[in-house]
């Protein structure tokens, strides 16, 4: 498949999730999904109204992380912190689940919490952040196949941040061998240049997150982390 820009910005989930971003980067973030036709803004769930409405008259779907980026939330808040972030604008959720529960083998645990999280997102699209490259590759099979188990709308490879390592190939298409009609492969950290984009989403991403929108599409270079 030939990818043009457009195919290309319509697959990238613009993302600003520092803590120290301001309403003025944030303002700058919406301007820059909607002038690029970027699938989405991921902002932090503080952002969420503001974001809400300034992109109400859109396209540009209003994402949000939770959990992110530790993880070691309990269940219940997260769930809590997932309905709260719906009730404000949230029409996609990122949760990070909590990766010392799977590294120790807590496996009805991580079931459980999986479970809750899918539950409390109702109709709204929930992805989950896998961490991969903190993980073991039995740890990794066990963790994305109880994703997909309990009903995850995606699966990401990782947060961008910490010790989730960053998108690549042989990553992407690991994932995408559990992929289903129901549960896509969305690829984060690292994705700097349009070059990278297409290789991921050749190898069966169909949703990229991305700090780097701008400099991805345009050709420009940037500092994005995530």
């Amino acid at each position: 498949m030939t990818y043009t820009t457009a195919d290309v910005a319509g697959r990238i989930q613009h993302t600003e999730v520092t803590p120290t971003a301001d309403r003025e980067r944030i303002d700058e973030l919406c301007d820059e999904c909607l002038e690029y036709g970027f699938d989405g803004a991921m902002v932090q769930p503080c952002w969420v109204p503001h974001v809400a409405d300034r992109l109400a008259d859109s396209d540009v779907t209003v994402c949000t992380a939770v959990g992110f980026p530790m993880g070691g939330d309990r269940p219940l808040t997260k769930a809590v912190a997932i309905r709260d972030a719906v009730a404000a604008g949230a029409e996609e959720i990122d949760v990070m689940p909590n990766i010392g529960f799977v590294k120790s083998g807590k496996d009805q645990a991580v079931r459980e919490e999986l479970q809750t999280i899918v539950d409390a997102s109702g109709d709204v699209t929930v992805k989950i952040m896998l961490e991969l490259a903190a993980l073991s590759s039995e740890r990794r099979e066990f963790l994305t196949q109880a994703a997909v188990d309990a009903g995850f709308d995606y699966i990401k490879n990782s947060s961008g941040w910490g010790a989730g390592g960053k998108a690549d190939v042989e990553t992407v298409s690991f994932l995408s061998e559990y992929a289903t009609p129901e549960t896509k492969v969305k690829a984060s950290g690292g994705i700097k240049t349009f070059d990278d984009a297409i290789e991921l989403l050749e190898a069966g991403a169909q949703l990229l997150g991305a700090s780097s929108g701008v400099e991805i599409v345009t050709g420009e270079v940037g500092e994005g982390e995530y």
